[in-house]
């Protein structure tokens, strides 16, 4: 009997030390970039901006570029660097630049192409909001215990006149 208790116990443990393992190994590890293209103080006086470069494989890199009059160089190749392409990442200056163009992405031109095709997703956000605000709510059932503790109440009240008080 000592030993089907033992085993028991054991495989108890090995369980609970696999379910443990699993929920470990579940949680998602957030993002950071790579050292070589992080930025600093230093870096960003010096015009530099991290640039997220897709390779024509579809792989990516992150690099650390400086901009110069507008331009930079990635993997010897020259790129347009202007304003309208800047994006930021955690306050710092970022730049996606695909390599079969010379010009990176553009927030700016995204939009205008999805306000041309109609696929925005700006009013979806409110519309959402307004029937979550608006859906009908059931009323809450008024809890039993407290209509018996105010009858209670009631009661104890009426025995208490009725008796001719209380007397000390």
């Amino acid at each position: 009997m000592e030993d089907k208790t033992n085993t028991s116990l054991k495989d108890k443990i090995e369980e609970l030390i696999e379910l443990n393992k699993q929920t470990l190994e579940k949680k998602e590890k957030k993002f950071k970039l790579p050292w070589k293209a992080r930025l600093n103080k230093g870096n960003m006086r010096n015009n530099y901006t991290t640039v997220c470069y897709i390779n024509e494989n579809k792989a990516i890199d992150f690099l650390k570029v400086p901009v110069q009059e507008g331009t930079m160089m990635v993997k010897d190749a020259p790129y347009l660097a202007m304003a309208d392409h800047m994006l930021t990442y955690k306050g710092k200056p970022f730049m996606i630049f695909p390599a079969w163009n010379t010009e990176p992405f553009s927030p700016k031109r995204n939009l205008d192409e999805a306000q041309e095709n109609k696929t925005l997703n700006i009013g979806y956000r409110y519309l959402l909001n307004r029937m979550k605000s608006e859906v009908i709510k059931a009323k809450k059932s008024i809890n039993v215990m407290l209509i018996v503790g105010i009858l209670a109440a009631i009661g104890l009240v009426y025995y208490v006149l009725k008796s001719g008080g209380l007397k000390l």
